[in-house]
Order: C-alpha cells, then structure tokens, then sequence
C-alpha cells in the first residue's frame, strides 16, 4: 500500500523534498557564522544576539504562514519563503562588515524561513496517507537538516580559501537552484484552501495542546545550540566541525529512514523521552571529552535523539485535527519550536560571557535529562 494519496503526489513529494535539500545546503552554512563574526571582534553576547536575531520574525512568520496558507494554500507559501531566504542569504555579502547589518540580514532570513515552515510540513502531510504519514514525513524534515553533513563543512573551507571574498554569493548557489525547482511541483492535495479555520487564540485554549507545546519548546531549547553556537564551542576545542556536523546529520537521517520506522509501534511518549536522553547525553560527552573522537560519538548520540523528536511530536500534534484545520496548529508548533530554538544564543551567549561556555552546556544537559523524567509522568501517549 503507498504512503501517498494518488501518484502523482510521489512526484510533487520528491521535487519538494529535492528543493527543500538545496535551499537548506546554503542555509546550513550559516552554522560557520558564530566563527566568521568572532573573527571580525565581535564577542559572544553580540555574537549571540546575531544567531538570535531570526526569533521574532521567525515567530512573525509562522504566524502569518497560517493565515496565508488558508488564503493561498501551502505551496505559494513555499515558494514565497525560499525566494526570502536566498535574498536574506545574498544580503549578507554586502551586510557583513556591520553589526546592524548582518542582524537585519538574518531577521530577513528568519522571516522568509517562518513564512515557509508550517508551509512546507503542512503540504507534506496533504500528500501522505495519515495511518503511514510518520516514516516519510520524518524523511522530509530531515531533507531541512541533511545539507549539515557538508555545509558547515563547505562554508570552513571555503572561508580559509577566500576570506569573505564572495563568500556568500558562492554558498547561495544551491539555494538559487531550489527556488528554481520549487515551481514544479502541483498545488493539489496539499492545498489547505477550503478547510475549517482554527484561531491561534483557540489553539492556546486548548488544554490537551498545552503538554505537547512545553515539550517541543524544551527539545528547540536542548536541540538549539547545534545550528547557533556548537561551532564556537568546536573551534575553541580545536574540533574541525566535520567531526560534529557529518556524524550528526548522518545519524539524523538514518534514525529518521529506518530507525523511527521501527520505533512507530511503541508510545510517542517513549520515543520522546528517548530522545531528550539522547540529546543530553551527547553534550555531556562533549563536556567531559573534548576530542575529535567525542565529537563524532556526539554528533552520532544527537542526530538519532533529535531525530526522534521532531517528527513524533508533529505527527502527535497534527492527527489531533482533520487534515484541512491543520494549517494553524502546525503553523504553531514551529512557532514554539522555533522560539526555543532561537532563544539559546541569547540566553547561551550571556552565559558565555558572565560564566564559561561549558556552563551553558551543564544547563542543557539538565533540561534534556530533566525533561526525559518527566515524559514518564505524561499521559498523552
């Protein structure tokens, strides 16, 4: 039986898959930034504030993602948010000399990124059978983090072979690709047009969302050191970032392939809690050992922790409502996501500067494994 609606959805979920891998193989070289604006003066609480500066307008777009899905359906949305981030991305050759410029820069980049998220996952999942929806909406989320085994990789090289010169118009190739191939895919059944309207402020009301909101607002927090600060953490360890990124990525994808398959029988709650294990597991290692061969163990350990994240708290959230209500509720988990997400440079980068940068690391280890208890006293399941 095929996880797809209709054949030609097969085809609408490759190309989207396929654009989506090249929009985010520019965006995942902006890991490397933290480095780049170290080297240019900039301390860790502004380096912080930088990484940071996607939040609100993330936030803001996710917001209006929703709206807009209803009015225009989800694959207009798409196309609208990658056309945002590959200028966003562009910007930055000519912003980054100024604080205030590459901040603007990456606010721009955050918008064009929340407008296409809730988009993206809410056309996915019209285009999937929901009793077999969670193996491969797990293998197109992770197509958003896969381009990390050789962007941050990419972007280190590149910027030791160039220095800033057209740093950022090379690395943006990719993404001018995806924006092209994005215009092949059909609208079809992934359109929310036409569906019931659900407000953000009933969504807030209900009590049964209220759990499953704290939880992925808690893996944003744990999970986002990795694409803001976890490459200044390497390099003042002397850890190229192809220890880290490419073990993690690897591992993401392959827990997203086959390992999560296996694991659908068993209870959401037990794959979450699993996860928050993980993840705290694989900074502990990098606490205690910092080595190329802890950074690779780590990158392993996060990649099947998160992987296990994501996709079950989506698909847990999204089978609560009818296909065509799913606009706002799925606009909302990347809201909350997102917001913990972006919310730890900020709070990493004062640590940072006040305390040391293993601090940090402590605290996210206590979330993690602290949140991982607490799924075993959660009755969602």
């Amino acid at each position: 039986m095929s996880v797809f609606n209709d054949p030609g959805d097969a085809r609408d979920y490759l190309l989207l898959a396929s654009s989506t891998f090249l929009v985010f193989l520019s965006h995942s070289t902006i890991a490397y930034l933290s480095v780049i604006l170290r080297d240019l003066g900039v301390e860790e609480t502004g380096i912080g504030i930088v990484m940071s500066a996607p939040l609100v307008p993330i936030l803001a777009g996710m917001f209006l993602s929703g709206h807009l899905m209803e009015r225009f359906g989800p694959l207009k949305i798409v196309r609208a948010g990658f056309v945002m981030i590959l200028i966003a991305h562009l910007s930055l050759q000519l912003t980054i000399s100024s604080f205030a410029g590459v901040f603007l820069s990456r606010a721009f980049h955050g918008f064009g990124y929340g407008i296409f998220m809730p988009a993206g996952m809410t056309y996915v999942k019209g285009k999937l059978r929901p009793e077999r929806m969670v193996h491969p909406f797990g293998i197109y989320s992770s197509t958003i983090l896969l381009p990390n085994i050789v962007g941050p990789w990419l972007m280190e090289n590149l910027y030791a072979a160039v220095d800033l010169t057209g740093l950022f118009l090379v690395t943006a190739i990719p993404s001018i690709l995806g924006s092209l191939l994005v215009r092949f895919p059909r609208a079809g059944a992934g359109s929310a047009e036409g569906g019931k309207h659900i407000g953000y402020r009933h969504l807030f009301r209900m009590a049964r969302l209220r759990p499953l909101y704290l939880i992925i607002f808690t893996v944003g927090m744990v999970y986002g050191v990795v694409p803001t600060l976890m490459a200044l953490y390497l390099k003042s360890w002397q850890i190229l970032m192809v220890y880290y990124f490419t073990p993690f990525t690897a591992a993401l994808f392959t827990g997203r392939f086959i390992v999560l398959r296996l694991l659908q029988r068993f209870p959401r709650k037990m794959l979450v809690a699993a996860g928050f294990a993980l993840m705290g597991m694989s900074h502990l290692l990098l606490l205690l050992f910092h080595s190329q061969e802890a950074a690779v163990l780590a990158g392993l350990v996060m990649g099947i922790g998160y992987s296990l994240e994501y996709p079950s708290l989506s698909v847990w959230i999204s089978g609560k409502f009818d296909p065509r209500e799913r606009a706002k509720p799925v606009a909302l988990l990347n809201m909350v996501f997102h917001a913990g997400i972006y919310i730890t440079p900020v709070i990493g980068g004062w640590v940072m500067d006040l305390l040391t940068p293993e601090t940090y690391l402590i605290l996210l280890i206590m979330l993690a494994l602290g949140a991982a208890a607490g799924m075993g006293k959660f009755s969602n399941g």
